[in-house]
């Protein structure tokens, strides 16, 4: 059966710039490419798209596509039997009881074939989905899998695709030494949720949160899970949450909501309070019966059920369209996990206009908002270090806390967390007052006086003063537009789980735009830093990589909340100023 370029899908502008940059990578690099899309963003069409583009060029093209579960290897598989109706598509599955392995497409569950990789004839390319879940080190299925098809045809290929490329402990999946070497091309939920690719996210932080000061840590730098099951199953803990968990979902209508907890106890006792309410919630967990998981699955997603409780299972790889709601019980420092979980919200679908997400695991404290954008700052008043809207009435926010130093007849929180590059509430559209920006500014200064003549200064601190170089992972380049001056460059530099940013003023008059033209020519060359206009370096996908190729390292210094990017140590051996 012939394969066409065209496809009755449309494509979005990131998906194309995905596929195109990859397929750049492949041609232009020998090592091993990551593709980075936020849950929800298409990454089944995505690999879809570049096989059917693979087998348009070379019919006699061979992939495998592997998955850690059997859900996304028949999500996977479906996908391009759309794009490829009676194609050569093939599945190896333990648990979806198929073993095909003469398909010249193959999608296949790694625990199935990862020492069968004998009974496959060579493939030219293997394709990995949720590739954070390949170990950094030592052999592993994937490795294991990978070495066999090398030995038959040392030229494969190896692809991976993930929405989050970073792992705990260990830093970007992506590196010089693991089985993925680059990131190629990188989507963020931001931009995603602003062009309405993506549902947009809002946020509660609960009351009702486990004291997780005795929590022990295991050797990955998240906790051990028999250690916080004991901090979040204390009875009057998990019904406060189920409580304000219920005011918020009748108070908005939420139809469709998942609920991430510990272990198989804390769910059992949530589903068990939830009915308290009146409200039905199946118990999913990893000893649930393959049929029965997928029986509720498929009820849940049909809206059959309004609710639904997981431990571990529904983090990944679990397309419901419908969910408004996203409950986190369960604490973690792993930002992957994080993301993963907050990412169930994140599809679109006709019947909701946004999804909430109520936290009580310290969730957003520890990581951030969840749809954390750029620079910019948004109005929040805290409870404790946890932050939540204020609205002119009172003084409290939706769980009633009041906050010190100010006026009962002046605020009134609508309890929304939000990203701090909005500017207003986007729940009620409340604005900061000017004198509570002077109260913060002061309170801020003092705390940073105190700080300087505390007996001991955490490392932290010290090097937060002092200029410090870190290593960069990747680079990204985005518009930033201010009113009333010319449009820069934003440059994203990634370091391991931060991000720094500058400005390169390419369209400004006079000295800043001599200055950004001198930074251009330093990394490509001076022909290029005259031709180069603020459109055309952020419109061409390739500069973003080429930069990441030459930017070993940054300087950066801490301005307040904020760094600086001072200086640069380039590939050429050049360091300098911005």
């Amino acid at each position: 059966m012939p394969v066409h370029e065209a496809s009755a899908v449309t494509m979005r502008p990131y998906q194309a710039e995905a596929l195109a940059a990859l397929d750049h990578g492949l041609r232009t690099r020998t090592d091993n490419p990551c593709v980075v899309l936020p849950t929800g963003a298409g990454k089944s069409l995505v690999i879809a798209w570049a096989i059917q583009r693979w087998k348009a060029r070379y019919p006699a093209f061979r992939c495998i596509i592997l998955a850690h579960r059997k859900e996304l290897v028949e999500q996977n598989a479906a996908e391009m039997r759309a794009l490829w109706p009676g194609g050569d598509v093939g599945v190896y599955s333990a648990g979806l009881r198929r073993r095909d392995v003469d398909a010249s497409v193959v999608f296949a569950s790694i625990d199935s074939v990862h020492n069968r990789w004998g009974d496959f004839p060579p493939f030219d390319a293997i394709l990995i989905d949720e590739a954070h879940r390949i170990p950094a080190a030592g052999e592993g299925k994937y490795l294991s899998f990978l070495r066999g098809c090398q030995s038959v045809n040392p030229r494969v290929r190896l692809v991976g695709l993930t929405a989050t490329a970073y792992r705990l402990g260990l830093g970007p999946i992506s590196h010089k030494d693991h089985i993925l070497n680059y990131v190629v091309y990188e989507a963020h939920v931001g931009d995603l949720i602003r062009d309405g690719y993506l549902c947009p996210l809002r946020s509660k932080v609960g009351v009702a949160v486990p004291d997780l000061s005795d929590v022990r840590r295991n050797g990955k730098g998240d906790y051990v899970e028999s250690s916080l099951a004991k901090a979040v199953e204390v009875p009057e803990v998990v019904r406060e949450a189920v409580r304000e968990v219920m005011a918020a979902v009748q108070a908005e209508n939420r139809k469709s909501v998942v609920f991430f907890c510990v272990d198989v106890k804390h769910c059992q006792a949530v589903a068990l309070e939830l009915r308290r309410y009146g409200l039905h919630a199946p118990i999913v967990t990893a000893n649930t019966p393959a049929h029965e998981r997928d029986r509720i699955a498929e009820d849940f997603k049909h809206g059959r059920h309004r609710a639904i409780c997981n431990v571990n299972v529904y983090c990944e790889g679990f397309n419901a369209r419908r969910v408004d709601c996203v409950v986190l019980l369960r604490p973690t420092l792993s930002a992957g996990l994080y993301v993963q979980m907050v990412g169930r919200g994140l599809r679109l679908h006709p019947s909701k206009r946004d999804c909430l997400v109520l936290d009580f695991a310290r969730c957003i404290e520890t990581h951030g908002p969840v749809d954390c954008l750029e620079a910019g700052e948004v109005r929040v008043i805290e409870c404790g270090s946890v932050k939540c809207c204020a609205q002119a009435g009172t003084n409290e926010c939706f769980h009633g806390r009041d906050h010190e130093g100010v006026r009962a007849d002046n605020y009134r929180g609508c309890g929304d967390t939000f990203s701090r590059a909005l500017k207003v509430c986007p729940r009620c559209g409340w604005t900061i007052p000017p004198q509570e920006v002077a109260r913060e500014a002061a309170e801020a200064a003092e705390k940073a006086e105190r700080k300087l003549h505390e007996k001991e200064a955490s490392q932290r601190a010290i090097i937060g003063s002092e200029p410090e170089e870190v290593k960069v992972d990747a680079v990204s380049l985005r518009l930033h537009r201010k009113a009333g001056v010319p449009d820069s460059v934003c440059v994203q530099y990634r370091c391991g789980m931060q991000t720094f940013r500058e400005w390169v003023a390419l369209d400004h008059p006079g000295e800043q735009g001599l200055k950004a033209r001198r930074w251009w020519a330093r990394r490509l060359g001076t022909e290029a830093a005259r031709k180069i206009t603020v459109a055309s370096a952020v419109g061409d996908m390739f500069v973003a990589s080429s930069l990441a190729e030459i930017t070993q390292a940054i300087t950066v210094v801490r301005r307040g909340r904020y760094h600086d990017v001072v200086g640069h140590k380039l590939s050429s051996g050049e360091t300098g100023e911005p």
